[in-house]
């Protein structure tokens, strides 16, 4: 049992997926110690901008947003990008793109948006996600422009966000489609894929916008979005579709990599896949996969709190003890009334298991010094009764 609670918790990485290169992907001066650790991180950097290179040469679709920003002057399309962004949030692209076209044939200019009733508007805008509260936003950013812009949308950063309704990711898409000026738009699927290439670290798009703002050479900037909304809706989703992705990406992608060797670990030590009703009364070791939806500050008994991101978690125990079995261990993490023995009851008050994996080997120790080899785990989490470094595993979502 893992219940010693003054046991260190630390994040690890294994050494190669390092990060450590300048904007340019050269190495800095650096000792030699740090040498080999730097040639590793900026291959790695290499790799994510020739992922974007390859993305750039191969996709040839544009988002709803894009194309609208590709017709009129700087006036027109800053208008239109400014009310299609605020209309596409929570709402999918063929949609916004066909209410973006029929608002359009009814309001040409910020002067038509102000005198439209509101009601009337909603009707135009529906059904894009939550449509009342939009045409809200739109009403009240129509007034602010023109009394205080004079009619015109403004080209500064500063100014674009504090319109009603109007974000970082709405304010930088103004700026690089409309305005042709440098900016970077983060939205969900940017802030998921730079984050699966292992390109930053952060915990929501605006943490990652100021990580790219500091990294990203600049040629990128202005086109980093349109390609991983295309890529991230179509093949990069939260639910990957690896399958439809260029080869040439998944020989370089380090989320690939750790999913295909995830795969590979479940086939070496003959996984198989269980429904949570369908546990036998046999003896061997599992895998949980554990969601936790939120970031979250996770206490382990009275006083060690630690930080777990949000993500995908996978917890390797066994029961190989002669009173248990498979059924009774995990129908013991599936329980409500947990009694917060073991490290991993802590983390499933918070989270929800997804899947269950089992194998009739004893190989718990095994699983957990393999998988170190390539996947981000908690020092110390659950194997304070063995060797292992730990029985828990990262994996971003």
């Amino acid at each position: 049992m893992d219940n010693n609670h003054n046991s260190r918790y630390e994040w690890n990485t294994p050494k190669n997926n390092l990060l450590n290169c300048n904007t340019d992907g050269n190495i800095n001066n650096i000792n030699k110690d740090e040498l080999g650790k730097s040639a590793i991180s900026c291959t790695k950097f290499n790799h994510f901008l020739r992922f974007l290179d390859i993305l750039h040469k191969n996709l040839n679709k544009d988002s709803a947003v894009e194309e609208i920003s590709k017709v009129g002057n700087e006036e027109i399309r800053a208008f239109k990008v400014l009310i299609s962004t605020v209309l596409s949030a929570r709402t999918k692209d063929e949609t916004t793109s066909e209410v973006s076209k029929r608002l359009f044939k009814r309001i040409k200019n910020i002067d038509d948006l102000v005198t439209i009733n509101q009601s009337e508007l909603e009707k135009h805008i529906y059904p894009v996600g939550f449509y009342k509260t939009k045409a809200k936003h739109l009403k009240e950013l129509a007034k602010i422009v023109k009394n205080d812009y004079n009619g015109k949308i403004p080209n500064r950063l500063e100014d674009l966000i504090k319109l009603p309704g109007v974000g970082r990711k709405t304010a930088n898409l103004v700026i690089t489609l409309a305005f042709d000026d440098y900016g970077i738009c983060v939205d969900t699927h940017v802030h998921r894929i730079c984050n699966r290439w292992e390109y930053v670290d952060t915990e929501n798009p605006n943490e990652t916008e100021a990580e790219l703002r500091k990294k990203l050479p600049k040629k990128y900037w202005k086109i980093i979005n349109n390609l991983l909304v295309v890529y991230g809706r179509e093949v990069c989703s939260p639910i990957p579709k690896c399958d439809k992705c260029f080869d040439e990406i998944k020989e370089i992608c380090p989320y690939y990599k750790k999913l295909r060797y995830f795969s590979e670990i479940l086939n070496k030590y003959n996984f198989r896949k269980v429904s949570k009703n369908n546990i036998p009364n046999e003896k061997g070791t599992y895998i949980l996969k554990i969601k936790l939806n939120n970031s979250k500050n996770i206490t382990f008994g009275k006083n060690k709190t630690e930080r777990f991101k949000k993500g995908y978690y996978f917890y390797v125990g066994s029961a190989m003890g002669n009173s248990n079995n498979l059924k009774n261990r995990i129908g013991r993490h599936l329980r409500d009334d947990k009694k917060m023995h073991w490290h991993i009851d802590y983390l499933l008050k918070h989270g929800n298991i997804k899947e269950i994996y089992i194998s009739n080997k004893p190989v718990e120790s095994e699983v957990s010094k393999d998988l170190i080899k390539m996947i981000n785990f908690v020092e110390g989490f659950g194997s304070s009764d063995c060797k292992c470094k730990s029985h828990l595993f990262y994996l971003k979502p």
